[in-house]
């Protein structure tokens, strides 16, 4: 009888992982059709995994940090568009043929990332249909994410994108704390005005005024959220 392993726990390097991850819940018999292609790497804060417009390889799994998607304009000006945690992929361009990658990432800590080549991966979905089901999964779950993303960048103004955007982070990665739910990751105010497509004096701006309406605290780059639901209405 085959042995499933843990669906928050990584089948290859046991490391704690989010439930869309390509090697949770998998059994010994389909992990070890990874064990020999999986290969891990180590980033410093600020390095490059792939640049914009590099051949697309192979796909990427996060182990442990955080790495942001960004995408260049012909100006210059930088968007994030999204920054992903332990258990986030990265590379779907694997999926629907690119030559190359659509966006640049880049590691926001010290990052371990695991990689499978683009011809290992479809090697193994096209032997084991579970998997390549995982897959479509996570593919529809990307999906839906974008579409969210584009409707409420697209019909809220800057203030209600700053209130859906700490309402969506404090649900996914908030911890409860005495006073209301803190956010246990760090970002700036420029990757906050990035993610939202706004300046960085508005995010700034935003953040204040939310402050004195008494929505959060802020100290340094630690966020805590007094009124969930006032985030949650602002942001509808």
């Amino acid at each position: 009888m085959p042995i499933t392993v843990n669906k928050d726990v990584c089948g290859l390097c046991r490391c704690e992982i989010r439930h869309n991850a390509l090697f949770a819940g998998l059994t010994a018999a389909q992990l070890d059709a990874f064990k020999d292609v999986v290969k891990t790497s180590q980033l410093k804060r600020r390095e490059m995994v792939f640049m914009e417009g590099d051949p697309c390889s192979g796909l990427y799994i996060i182990r442990l940090g955080r790495v942001k998607l960004v995408r260049a304009s012909s100006s210059g000006k930088e968007q994030i568009i999204k920054i992903t945690y332990s258990g986030d992929m990265l590379g779907f361009e694997v999926f629907y043929g690119s030559k190359v990658y659509a966006h640049t990432a880049i590691a926001m800590d010290d990052s371990e990332l695991c990689y499978v080549s683009k011809a290992a991966l479809f090697r193994i979905l096209e032997k084991d249909p579970a998997i390549a089901r995982k897959i479509i999964i996570a593919l529809g779950s990307e999906l839906n994410q974008a579409y969210e993303r584009i409707g409420s960048l697209g019909l809220l103004n800057a203030r209600e994108k700053m209130a859906h955007l700490l309402y969506t982070l404090a649900n996914e990665y908030g911890v409860k704390a005495d006073r209301g739910v803190k956010l246990s990751l760090t970002l700036s105010r420029l990757d906050i005005a990035e993610l939202l497509g706004i300046t960085q004096e508005t995010s700034i701006r935003l953040l204040k005024s939310f402050k004195e309406d008494g929505i959060l605290e802020i100290k340094r780059k630690e966020i805590l959220i007094k009124s969930l639901p006032r985030l949650k209405e602002m942001g509808e």
